[in-house]
């Protein structure tokens, strides 16, 4: 079972961010985004967290701190409660991060080794440590945002412990195009995401020769901690994105390593047939000509035959390859995306 989750915004292309942040919910596990200025990072926590909190945010439900070189730890910990001070001579610090049910530290980038390590125990426990206090904090989204890790930090400790690194990519031109005919800013659209039922999750019982095949791919890019996690974070894929077992590995592997070794993973966990059909739409986007699409379009048709023929092709085999069909389309400038029109002959 699970609950839908219905997010209204006027950003495009976020579904994916959203799905990505919800998973982070779901498992209570830090996330980091990663782009450029101006990509709508801040914006789609904003859209998600009004989702989550019922549509609006209201008192300390949302902690957001904007952080560079000079925020103190204390914009972390919290400050001293002048009121209970004067009031009561009691000496208390008020800390409005330990209650907020979401938590968005923006230009994480940027913030001093001591404001990183004042965050450390909050992601890794959810607790904040203030002196001799010891606060337990509501959050299920631990979120932070930056440009780009610095490249004298990659593979650092404290980068590790985001459990979940995601790109948040510019818009294209074409893009672009398509948000202003829609109306630009003025448009809303509505994303329903299904969020996990922890008791449903708690019942799903995974292949372990797909848990080893898995294993064998990621260990050697992920530390210790962050494969703990492998079980609990394949059976959430399998909701959110809502896909099948050995789709919901091959999504894992992707965000917690990468495209290219959920690529290779695919290679051990999807049959031949099916893993044909990948192969040629992973290639569609690099087509250089009509004549050179028209061949891997050939080769694309005779492959959905075969699949067919050996009653390996799923409907949620048929309706991934189709989304993946057009996305590697709309790379391509000389080519109008009728990738609906194209498919419908292998229904």
């Amino acid at each position: 079972m699970s609950n839908t989750r219905t997010i209204e915004t006027n950003l495009i292309k976020k579904l994916e961010t959203f799905r990505v942040m919800a998973l982070g919910e779901a498992t209570n596990s830090p996330i980091l985004l990663i782009g450029p200025p101006g990509v709508a990072k801040t914006a789609a926590v904003i859209d998600f967290a009004k989702a989550r909190l019922g549509g609006q945010l209201q008192g300390e439900d949302l902690f957001l701190l904007e952080t560079d070189e000079g925020t103190r730890s204390n914009a972390v910990k919290g400050n001293i409660d002048l009121e209970a001070l004067t009031t009561s001579n009691t000496y208390k610090v008020d800390s409005p991060l330990a209650r907020a049910e979401v938590v968005v530290i923006n230009e994480i980038d940027k913030a001093s080794a001591s404001l990183r390590n004042s965050l450390l125990g909050i992601m890794n426990e959810r607790i904040l440590f203030n002196g001799k206090e010891r606060l337990d904090c509501k959050w299920n989204n631990f979120i932070a945002t930056c440009n780009e890790i610095p490249e004298d930090e990659v593979g650092s400790p404290f980068w590790d412990r985001f459990l979940i690194t995601h790109k948040v990519n510019r818009l294209s031109q074409s893009d672009m195009l398509g948000y202003f005919a829609k109306g630009g800013k003025t448009h809303l659209q509505k994303h329903n995401i299904p969020m996990p039922d922890p008791a449903a999750i708690a019942a799903i019982t995974l292949n372990p020769d797909k848990i080893r095949k898995t294993l064998d791919q990621i260990y050697k890019d992920l530390s210790d901690r962050a494969i703990t996690f492998l079980p609990t974070m394949v059976k959430n894929v399998m909701t959110i994105w809502r896909l099948s077992e050995d789709k919901a590995f091959i999504k894992t592997t992707e965000l917690l390593v990468s495209k290219e070794a959920a690529k290779e993973l695919a290679k051990n966990l999807v049959s031949p047939e099916i893993r044909a059909l990948y192969d040629i739409v992973d290639t569609i986007g690099q087509c250089s000509s009509t004549e050179d699409y028209d061949e891997r379009f050939d080769q694309l048709e005779k492959a959905f035959g075969v699949a067919k023929a050996t009653g390996k092709l799923t409907p949620s085999d048929f309706q991934d390859i189709q989304n993946k069909l057009a996305e590697e389309e709309a790379k391509l400038k000389f080519l109008k995306d009728d990738s609906e029109e194209i498919l419908d002959q292998f229904n």
